[in-house]
């Protein structure tokens, strides 16, 4: 724990905290007082600004340190990350469906995360992003493995326009759902943006650094202005284009690298806890909220919202200890899943 940005927890904690409240309001009824906290769902997004900019960083620091990067060690070491736990959830869910539906045929696309181009979901919905983040991997290492052989300019511009695309795609309608990967990626490479500058632009770097709180303080009014235009809107109120959630969110993290958080060692560990859990939570939070919509649909939205988020806690705790954990762990006992030597680790 010593060695993680407490900011960066924060971040994550925040993300899935989003994330759930959105999904917990739509479980509820989402009646027209708490409708405008479905909001909360771009907590997605600000967790796919966070997966680019630690995995940016882990690939530009080994480039800086080693020179190279080892593209199948990188693969290796985030499915060891996050396969496992997946896969487990995956097979309870089609057991459950086996159990109870007739009619019930396996998803083979679930397999190897294409179902958020083959849309509807038959079963486990907030995959999609899943999907979005392996596919991600799968590029990225390779991606800035060809970069590195170009000019620090060049590598910047070709990246600039990477972000732009989905946008494009986005405006000439070239998708079939807004979870396919091609229109949800700018987010994902804002984070593997503003690793590059990092390495590659170090004294603006620190520029960005040294205005990146106000920035962030800023950006988080506009994004609060979004929950209220929701609540109280007029003419010309409008919601927020993947794009701009994506430099909101970027100054955030921006912020996260000047502002060392510390809240006492109490309030630390619950971030750590809920940053550390926040995969396992947001895998097996829909079923505590189809659990709490069963039994408990008839309570004030507070203890609703309350009892849920202990029940994805309990088994979010279980999918950690028991396969979480051990693989991130198992990583340390494999050649090909060791970290390399000397190079330095961040909070992912």
């Amino acid at each position: 724990m010593q060695n993680r940005n407490i900011s960066l927890d924060f971040l994550r904690s925040v993300a899935i905290l989003m994330v759930f409240t959105g999904h917990a309001v739509l479980s509820y009824g989402a009646p027209e007082i708490l409708a405008p906290l479905q909001f909360g769902g771009t907590g997605v997004d600000l967790f796919f600004v966070l997966s680019g900019w630690l995995i940016g960083y882990q690939l530009f620091n080994e480039l800086k340190q080693h020179g190279n990067i080892e593209v199948k060690r990188f693969w290796i070491r985030r499915w060891m990350r996050t396969l496992p736990a997946y896969y487990a959830v995956l097979m309870l869910t089609i057991i459950q469906q086996i159990l109870t539906k007739i009619d019930f045929e396996i998803p083979f696309n679930y397999f190897i995360f294409l179902q958020n181009y083959n849309q509807p979901f038959s079963i486990f919905s907030v995959s999609w992003s899943l999907c979005v983040e392996e596919q991600f991997y799968l590029v990225i290492a390779p991606l800035i493995v060809l970069l590195a052989k170009l000019t620090r300019q060049q590598r910047t511009l070709i990246l600039i326009l990477l972000i732009a695309l989905p946008t494009l795609f986005r405006g000439l309608e070239l998708y079939s759902n807004l979870e396919e990967t091609h229109v949800r990626w700018d987010c994902c490479l804002i984070g593997i943006l503003l690793a590059n500058i990092k390495f590659s632009y170090p004294n603006f770097w620190l520029r960005l650094l040294n205005i990146g709180p106000k920035f962030a303080l800023i950006s988080l009014f506009i994004y609060l202005g979004f929950y209220y235009l929701r609540w109280f809107p007029f003419e010309f109120s409008f919601q927020p284009s993947k794009l701009i959630l994506a430099f909101i969110f970027g100054s955030w993290i921006l912020w996260a690298n000047v502002k060392k958080l510390s809240f006492g060692n109490k309030i630390n560990q619950i971030v750590y806890y809920v940053s550390t859990r926040s995969y396992a939570i947001y895998l097996l939070h829909p079923d505590a909220l189809a659990i709490t919509r069963r039994l408990f649909s008839d309570q004030l939205f507070i203890i609703y919202i309350l009892i849920a988020f202990i029940i994805s806690c309990c088994a979010a705790e279980l999918l950690y200890r028991f396969i979480e954990l051990p693989f991130m762990n198992m990583r340390k006992s494999f050649g090909a899943s060791q970290s390399r030597p000397k190079l330095e680790t961040s909070s992912a």
